[in-house]
């Protein structure tokens, strides 16, 4: 009769295993514990037990295509090979985190993919990880981020030094110290942003800070008073921006007439279309910040702007001005 230390360690190995996703083959498992196939099935009856009696979402079963046994999850709570590569491809395609932090993320979800799964995830985003290109900024961003998102729930001031672009396009050398009451963080377009408002000035809208030029900051003590009526709601902030850019709340108006109207709705998440015929769309939507001229400049003939007349006619001069560009040459 096998001892407690050699029950427990056998039933140990076993569950690891499992948890590793590997297949636990009873002769085999029988062999390396140098015990009977009998004990090894009472062994996964007994883990079987302590996963019902702790009410784990997950069981062990034997599958027919492993020839052996295998963990499963009993609900769909948990991450599973399918979550982890869609997860990863994401996160590489959006090339907001340093190369550093990028690995150490992906290497991290990995290890929650079932064992016999991990070569096959790897094989679909190891190209893209070879070949991945970092922000130039080149700044570790996760504990910063972390950092400032308890002091948005906690409600605490942040005293930042900021650094600015001048006017060549470069970072200026000095920096800007300020006091800010956080209110969101933002991804958008390969950087992440703090929505805030500076400390004891009033302004209509939150400002907009890019982390990666934060180059310090302090959680503070003091605290400031949001209530739950006045909290800023990034998703609706989020829907109505483009490319993070500030500016006044508009609602807009253009003909659209290329060849993909649902990626236009996607890209503006309120748009609604008023009017359609021939190909043609009236879309009309609410956009927040200067962004939205970038956006419909980069859609060449297919969009005519109509209203307001202020950004129609400041989309013509600023395409007179292009034509004058390349007229010059």
């Amino acid at each position: 009769m096998l001892d407690k230390a050699s029950k427990s360690k056998g039933l140990l190995q076993i569950y690891e295993m499992l948890l590793k996703g590997q297949v636990v083959k009873k002769s085999q498992m029988a062999d390396r514990l140098g015990v009977s196939p009998k004990t090894v099935s009472r062994y996964i009856a007994d883990i079987n037990a302590y996963l019902s009696d702790t009410e784990k979402l997950q069981h062990v079963k034997y599958s027919r295509k492993e020839d052996g046994y295998i963990l499963e999850f009993d609900k769909d709570e948990y991450l599973n090979s399918k979550d982890i590569l869609i997860i990863s491809k994401i996160l590489l395609e959006s090339r907001g985190l340093h190369k550093k932090e990028l690995d150490r993320t992906i290497t991290k979800l990995l290890n929650h993919c079932p064992y016999r799964d991990i070569a096959y995830v790897k094989r679909f985003i190891g190209n893209e990880i070879e070949n991945y290109v970092e922000p130039k900024h080149r700044e570790i961003l996760i504990d910063k981020i972390w950092d400032i998102s308890e002091a948005i729930c906690r409600q605490r001031i942040v005293e930042t030094a900021y650094t600015k672009i001048g006017n060549y396009g470069e970072l200026d050398q000095e920096v800007v110290n300020r006091k800010l009451e956080p209110e969101a963080i933002i991804f958008s377009e390969y950087y992440f942003y703090l929505i805030a408002s500076i400390k004891d000035k009033s302004f209509e809208y939150p400002a907009i800070y890019r982390l990666d030029r934060i180059k310090d900051y302090k959680i503070s003590k003091e605290g400031f008073e949001r209530n739950y009526k006045e909290r800023f709601k990034e998703g609706e902030y989020r829907n109505l921006i483009q490319f993070m850019q500030p500016g006044k709340l508009q609602t807009i108006k253009f003909i659209f007439k290329g060849k993909s109207i649902e990626a236009v709705l996607d890209r503006l998440p309120n748009a609604k279309i008023i009017e359609q015929k021939k190909g043609a769309y009236l879309v009309e939507a609410k956009v927040f910040g200067e962004g939205i001229k970038m956006w419909l400049l980069s859609q060449g003939e297919a969009i005519e702007v109509l209203e307001p007349k202020e950004l129609r006619e400041d989309m013509k001069n600023t395409i007179k001005k292009l034509l004058n560009l390349y007229e010059v040459f």
